[in-house]
């Protein structure tokens, strides 16, 4: 018998052999990163519904960027985002996460800003010298959107536009209906461990016959020898790629459930899972839109496996998005510390129109979130593990391959950065 080809022989270049620890616990890797990467790359902030009518605004707050953030709407219905800073004397002008607003005001002083970041109102402005409004606006930041969802980049001129970085990887997904998918649930959650801990649980199968052994192990694919192996995996310059096959007859497995009308009988193996049979068989058919000419993007199931489920793409560094033909997940993996993170999850339904609809998608909602609280659950131990100086390194098997791209990647970006400025011999 000849051995199996393996994923980690399409990227040699990748390597094949164990990764340090010290990149997950180290402060000053971490400062590398905030460096190198998330202030000089496009990041994931939100998609375009949380802002859609002319003076809507969020506020993010990224200890990642050492900055808090203004994506708003302005007048002409462009996105813009600025600096949460004012010109006069740098208090905020924007103190609520969310809202709508005519212009963003200091507390401190009263000075009044456009939706365009144009300063338009200073009190006592005469006794200001030598003044020009004009060259005090809030500061920009480059923003821009793919398919609904807005990425800003602390660089003010970057070196890649955000076309340019999704495409390599992402061309085509402009026909995945992602604003057909308006029903939202969230989660957020701080834990104590590094971005690529949290995120490394997330981009792999090999844990979810032990994590997830109780919730929707049996809802994915295993192979002969009972493995749950991903069906391909693709790796880029920057982003990755992940296709799951799962079990159509399960809730959690099928991608039609709540899309498509009832044409088969769900359940019958659906030992210890009642409630989920129940859920998927009365959702058949039960959101507002139809979906049943929906057109997927030809790299979604691109192996066209006869039992996919889903794809799990990694926009790097920190964006995981998930497509399924019934619904979207989007999570990130936010740096707060080189030990912290902000977890934020969130999932994206279509508007139900039966009660059996919203039968589906509440058993969803919370079924979801207890695969979060599992994922979640291994994170902090394996940051104090880490921490401790007993291994040096962890052994990386062929389907954990996206752990190590993302390594390498990191890696490469890390050291392009010190060449630039100068500083690799001193580094190493």
């Amino acid at each position: 018998m000849t051995d199996p080809v393996r994923l980690h022989d399409r990227y040699p270049e990748l390597g094949n052999g164990n990764l340090p620890v010290a990149p997950y616990i180290d402060p000053a890797y971490y400062d590398l990163e905030k460096k190198y990467l998330f202030k000089r790359t496009w990041l994931h902030v939100g998609r375009v519904e949380e802002i859609a009518r002319v003076g809507d605004y969020v506020v993010r707050e990224l200890p990642v960027l050492d900055s808090s953030i203004i994506i708003a709407r302005d007048r002409s219905r462009q996105v813009r985002a600025y600096h949460n800073v004012c010109s006069h004397r740098l208090n905020r002008v924007a103190y609520e996460p969310a809202g709508n607003t005519r212009k963003f005001f200091c507390k401190f002083h009263g000075w009044a800003y456009d939706l365009d970041g144009s300063l338009s109102g200073v009190p006592d402005e005469k006794s200001f010298i030598n003044f020009d409004k004009k060259c005090y606006g809030l500061t920009p930041v480059s923003v821009d959107t793919w398919n609904g969802f807005i990425f800003i980049n602390l660089d003010p001129n970057p070196s890649v536009s955000l076309k340019d970085f999704m495409e390599p990887m992402y061309a085509g997904f402009e026909d995945y209906p992602f604003e057909k998918f308006t029903a939202c649930y969230s989660w957020n959650a701080v834990v104590g461990c590094n971005w690529k801990v949290a995120l490394d649980a997330f981009q792999e199968t090999y844990h979810v016959g032990y994590v997830h052994g109780r919730s929707i192990a049996y809802a994915l694919l295993k192979d002969e020898d009972g493995n749950l192996h991903p069906i391909d995996g693709i790796c880029g310059t920057h982003h990755r790629r992940l296709s799951i096959a799962g079990d159509p007859d399960t809730v959690y497995g099928n991608p039609q459930a709540a899309t498509a009308a009832a044409d088969r009988d769900v359940g019958h193996n659906q030992v210890g899972h009642k409630i989920a049979a129940k859920a998927l068989k009365v959702a058949q058919g039960g959101t507002k839109l139809d979906f049943s000419d929906m057109k997927l993007p030809e790299k979604l199931n691109w192996t066209k496996h006869s039992t996919w489920a889903f794809d799990i793409n990694v926009v790097f560094p920190d964006f995981y998005l998930s497509c399924r033909p019934n619904y979207f997940q989007a999570y990130n993996f936010r740096p707060v510390a080189h030990n912290k993170t902000l977890f934020e999850a969130r999932v994206y339904y279509p508007e139900m129109a039966t009660s059996g609809g919203r039968f589906y998608q509440e058993y969803m909602k919370t079924a979801l979130r207890d695969v979060l609280l599992e994922d979640l659950s291994t994170l902090e131990s394996t940051q104090r593990a880490a921490e401790t100086g007993a291994k040096q390194e962890m052994v990386i098997q062929d389907f954990e391959l996206m752990v190590r791209h993302q390594a390498v990647v990191i890696d490469r970006l890390i050291e392009e950065g010190l060449r630039r400025d100068g500083q690799l011999q001193a580094a190493e």
